[in-house]
């Protein structure tokens, strides 16, 4: 993926500016879940932005130009001076086409993260262990959340993805999709235990570069099932439930868009606490394309607020963020 170490704080991908942008001044409300999308959009942008703030509607001066208007005015008037990435990213296509691009974005950095732990663990054979306990434990933290996500995205497919698809498609679909998640349980939690039992062992320990050793194997399993999975669905699944426009998905909501808002909602830990970590695992024009279906699909303007407020504040006092191809560790 890339030619950075594997160990960098976990900041959010951005790509390197091709010149020196003016800094952008953004005034409006701190509750405002508009205001923090502009500044997430010029995070990733690379863009240095100053946040006044005031009662008044939301508006940007770059220079010597002011802008005031809703959101969508906004973020294209910030894509005509700073292109890369889009900030206004999402096709407003059919709900279920939005759900299916929703659940391969999550795919992404779900694989960049899995992908990031076996570049660790091979670190750490090569390196012969170095770091001991306190690299084991950090470890042990990243795979936690990492595994939170996995789970809570595994969860929402069985609970919403799959029953939709089965129900307009006619096939045993929640049968071997709920399958193939419980075959991949016992690793994962038996990767769990193989960092515990890491971090309370002496590195010097005979037994120790043997664990390590294990570790790595495993986590390069988990990579490939991981990778299997996922283009068996993105190839299979998805695009059925893309083409299931007017079909028992849409018809069973009230609305066109609530498919989509129950995809949000039902990810509830990983857009809460967890949102910078998933986020870290996207690249850039990715990130913009999920930071639009949030605001978008997501009804609690509060709740939006803090997921955004969550990337900003990861990353305050470096600007621009850390730049990274590897995907990232927790702090």
């Amino acid at each position: 993926m890339g030619n950075c170490s594997p160990k960098p704080k976990n900041r959010i991908r951005s790509p390197p500016p091709a010149k020196a942008y003016p800094t952008v001044r953004l005034y409006g409300k701190e509750s405002c879940p508009i205001a923090w999308r502009i500044r997430v959009a010029l995070l990733y942008k690379s863009v240095a932005v100053q946040f006044f703030p005031t009662d008044g509607p939301v508006f940007i001066r770059c220079g010597e130009e002011a802008v005031e208007g809703p959101a969508d005015s906004l973020l294209r008037y910030i894509d005509s001076k700073f292109p890369r990435p889009p900030a206004v990213a999402v096709d407003r296509g059919t709900a279920t086409g939005k759900a299916a691009l929703a659940t391969a974005l999550q795919h992404r950095s779900v694989e960049r993260h899995v992908e990031g732990m076996v570049k660790w663990a091979a670190e750490l054979v090569s390196g012969g262990g170095g770091g001991g306990r306190m690299e084991a434990r950090k470890l042990g933290r990243s795979y936690g959340q990492l595994v939170e996500v996995m789970l809570e995205h595994a969860q929402m497919e069985e609970r919403l993805l799959f029953p939709a698809l089965e129900a307009a498609t006619d096939r045993d679909v929640c049968r071997v999709a709920n399958e193939e998640h419980a075959r991949d349980l016992p690793m994962m939690n038996g990767i769990k235990e193989d960092i515990k039992s890491l971090a309370a062992m002496d590195a010097g320990a005979p037994c120790y570069q043997e664990a390590l050793l294990n570790l790595s194997h495993r986590f390069k399993t988990l990579q490939q099932r991981c990778k299997e999975h996922f283009k068996e669905e993105e190839k299979e699944l998805l695009p059925l439930l893309e083409a299931a426009k007017r079909t028992q998905i849409e018809e069973a909501n009230d609305t066109s868009s609530s498919f989509v808002e129950q995809v949000m909602l039902l990810m509830e830990s990983t857009h809460s606490h967890l949102f910078p970590f998933f986020m870290a695992g996207l690249l850039p024009h990715e990130a913009m394309q999920y930071v639009d279906l949030v605001c978008l699909y997501t009804c609690d303007e509060q709740r939006v607020t803090a997921m955004l407020k969550s990337l900003i504040t990861l990353t305050e006092g470096t600007h621009p963020p850390s730049i990274c191809t590897t995907p990232l560790k927790s702090l």
